[in-house]
């Protein structure tokens, strides 16, 4: 009787380990990280977006990243990829099935694709002060980083079409973006001229008059705004 009441606990014990790794999603990278749906808030994933044309990612297939959640965990390889709709982390496990990272909890995310001309890192963060309609767990991407960061807001939103010919419906995703510098605990949305700079760097109005002047500062590409913004940074 005794065998046979530990051989009934046994297989309930195994059953319950069984069926808690069913429910549990999980992915490993090179570096051993290990991601749950119970340690995220996580749910399963849904596809939502069947019928609309184009993506509601940065990128449409995953990418090896590195995530940062709010409480400090790092996760390394992880593949995932960024919902700029819903501003959500979507990632995948080794066994192929997907899930999300409940909304606000993803505090960094750096997306690594790799290209012909080597591999390109995108970061992105949350936690800026709301504005423009934006909170704070909304995804910017990082362009420059310091005293003073310059911030691209990617946002996606789902527009209605129709067919002037045929008078056929659809839907498709529409990108908006916006680029912002976060100083001094402040958001500003950029102004692409030199007065805006000015008047944001007059604590460091001769140097930077001295570097603009000397570069031929552009305002009007990203390039040239992160130059800008880095030659600050550094003084």
């Amino acid at each position: 009787m005794k065998k046979y009441i530990a051989t009934l606990l046994s297989s309930v014990c195994f059953a319950t380990i069984c069926i808690a790794q069913s429910n549990s999603l999980n992915t490993t990278g090179k570096w051993g990280s290990q991601i749950f749906l119970s340690d995220v808030n996580g749910r399963a994933f849904e596809n939502k977006y069947a019928d609309i044309n184009g993506s509601a990612y940065l990128f449409p297939n995953f990418k090896f990243a590195v995530i940062t959640l709010n409480d400090g965990r790092k996760y390394n390889n992880v593949k995932a990829r960024l919902n700029l709709l819903e501003h959500e982390v979507n990632f995948i496990a080794s066994n192929g099935e997907e899930g999300y990272i409940g909304k606000g909890m993803v505090s960094a995310i750096t997306i690594i694709d790799t290209t012909k001309q080597g591999a390109i890192n995108y970061t992105f963060q949350t936690g800026y002060p709301k504005t423009d309609n934006q909170t704070s767990i909304n995804f910017y991407q990082v362009l420059a980083a310091g005293k003073c960061s310059l911030l691209k807001s990617i946002n996606k939103n789902i527009e209605d079409r129709s067919n002037e010919m045929s008078g056929e419906k659809s839907k498709e995703f529409i990108v908006r973006e916006n680029l912002y510098v976060f100083i001094k605990g402040e958001m500003k949305r950029v102004k692409k001229d030199k007065d805006f700079f000015t008047a944001l760097f007059a604590d460091q109005s001769a140097p930077i008059s001295q570097f603009i002047n000397a570069n031929k500062a552009s305002f009007k590409s990203e390039e040239g705004l992160i130059k800008l913004i880095e030659f600050y940074n550094s003084l």
